[in-house]
């Protein structure tokens, strides 16, 4: 699961620490779905674990696989808005911006958010249209 947190045109995005898998790598934070959870109340307990905030988890977004390795990463991904103030810390980041949307394929991202990155762009257009439109 994955966070997409958009802000006057920027996605928050955060960098694994180097001793992580992925470390040094950018993603959108989230997680591993827990057995008996929905995937929205993963993402909540996700990035309250790692960013200490709590997020209202929103629209779906995207669903990606992602061949790392000898292992298939699965990542669906949701909107996210950070409840309130933006995190300050994480326990697997050492870093954490806001980066224009236009801007993303300028950072070196963590093999299972990829495939995302190409059509974040759009989805999200997609998805205000869709609520302009209600």
């Amino acid at each position: 699961m994955g966070a997409i947190v958009e802000r006057n045109g920027t996605v928050f995005a955060a960098r694994r620490n180097a001793d992580r898998s992925a470390g040094g790598l950018w993603e959108f934070p989230g997680g591993k779905v827990e057995a008996g959870e929905t995937p929205e109340a993963a993402l909540r307990r996700e990035i309250q674990e790692e960013l200490n905030v709590d997020v209202a988890v929103g629209s779906f977004v995207d669903r990606s696989l992602s061949d790392v390795g000898s292992v298939q990463i699965e990542l669906s991904c949701y909107t996210a808005e950070f409840e309130s103030d933006d995190p300050v810390s994480s326990s697997d980041h050492d870093a954490m911006q806001w980066i224009p949307i236009s801007e993303l394929a300028s950072l070196e991202w963590a093999p299972g958010d990829v495939p995302l990155i190409e059509v974040l762009p759009e989805r999200l257009a997609a998805l205000r249209r869709q609520v302009e439109g209600a």
